[in-house]
């Protein structure tokens, strides 16, 4: 797997729409959020064109896998933050040249919908990408020093890199032990979605990493039912849980805690399991580089990244 260089301030940025698009206004702030971090800024060409498909496209998944190409062949783009999530990655995967990528590797960041392009990108290029945060949904909402403090660590890791929560937040242990393996993964909803696909995430021998917003518990637990019959918790050697961010029970019975189904539904898995991750749809957002080699221990609380 091979870890891309981590751009520097004064570097070109490529900034891009892989699902829901944004207004120009919008899009002008998030440029500027950028350049105010010190970077100048190249936008997609279906940014630049304001393509907005009825408010939830940033148009078709072509033109969108058209735009990431380009910004990994740009020589003078050192790395590209996806904009914000939503629907639609997944029209961008039968259009995506995966060999053209391998061949430009650079700094990758998203999350949410971007989970589909993580995963192909982690298996297909043989790249570490970043699940941290975008430029829409965290930059330029809170941009906290959490947040910027683990980006750059996670850009800039040296070897090996301890993850850190914010202060005062706890790990949670659902299953005690240690586990080592190549961390995937990212929202549970997409990674379901995936399944059956040519992009269908492989988890054997994997540290998985899983986060939710706004879903129910019993969608959760369908959610995680779909992967357990495909095979995905099979074989992992551990399991992450990041932020579920308004996920809850309120419906049915609001007494019942994302954190109790998530004890309740895990611990008979002989896997060592560990919740409570700050990274996900939350503020602050710590970044994990996905790909890496992801060392967890229960009794310790600790997790660790390693470039290989």
């Amino acid at each position: 797997m091979r870890f891309p260089e981590a751009f520097q301030k004064g570097d070109t940025v490529g900034l891009t729409a892989t699902s829901f698009p944004m207004g120009q206004e919008i899009i002008k702030q998030c440029v500027r959020t950028l350049e105010e971090e010190g970077y100048h800024v190249k936008v997609s060409r279906c940014i630049k064109e304001n393509r907005n498909f009825h408010n939830y496209l940033a148009g078709d998944g072509k033109s969108r896998a058209e735009d990431l190409h380009e910004l990994f062949a740009d020589n003078e783009v050192k790395g590209i933050f996806c904009l914000r999530g939503g629907y639609g990655s997944s029209h961008m995967m039968k259009y995506l040249d995966f060999n053209l990528i391998r061949k430009y590797p650079k700094v990758f960041i998203g999350y949410s919908d971007v989970t589909n392009l993580n995963v192909a990108l982690n298996q297909f290029c043989d790249l570490v990408t970043f699940h941290g945060p975008m430029v829409y949904s965290n930059m330029l909402k809170s941009y906290d020093e959490y947040t910027k403090k683990s980006l750059y660590r996670a850009l800039h890791m040296p070897e090996e890199m301890e993850f850190e929560n914010p202060a005062q937040k706890e790990y949670q242990v659902i299953k005690e032990g240690k586990a080592e393996g190549t961390i995937i993964g990212g929202n549970i909803t997409v990674l379901a979605r995936g399944i059956g696909t040519f992009f269908q995430a492989d988890t054997k021998d994997k540290i998985l990493f899983l986060e939710e917003i706004e879903e129910n518990i019993p969608a959760i637990d369908m959610l995680l039912t779909q992967m357990e019959y495909a095979g995905m918790l099979k074989d992992i050697k551990g399991i992450l849980f990041g932020n579920f961010t308004q996920c809850n029970n309120n419906r049915y019975d609001a007494s019942y805690t994302i954190d109790q189904f998530l004890h309740d539904r895990m611990s008979k898995y002989e896997v060592p399991i560990m919740a409570g991750i700050q990274s996900g749809h939350d503020v602050p957002m710590g970044t994990i580089p996905l790909g890496t080699v992801c060392c967890m221990d229960t009794k310790e609380k600790k997790i660790m990244f390693k470039r290989r």
